[in-house]
């Protein structure tokens, strides 16, 4: 069996004129993706992530994640000042 990868997204909401959009990104690898809704956007995202690892197959290896391995979720929140 091939070695699992996780990869940490966010996705946000961006406004592009009167159009809402979502852009997912990723502080694991240098992929970004936008969609109409966070599924197409996701769904981007997983392609752009297997067309960037077919480019740069190095970086499949510091992405590998052990059976056993929690995921640590980036903390995302908002603070106004």
């Amino acid at each position: 069996m091939e070695n699992r990868i996780g990869i940490n997204i966010i996705i946000e909401r961006e406004k592009q004129g009167d159009k809402e959009i979502f852009v997912a990104s990723s502080p694991d690898i240098n992929v970004f993706a936008e969609g109409n809704t966070i599924d197409e956007a996701k769904e981007r995202f997983r392609q752009g992530v297997a067309i960037h690892l077919k480019t740069f197959p190095e970086e499949r290896e510091s992405l590998i994640k052990e059976e056993n391995e929690e995921y640590e979720m980036p903390l995302l929140t908002k603070i106004f000042l």
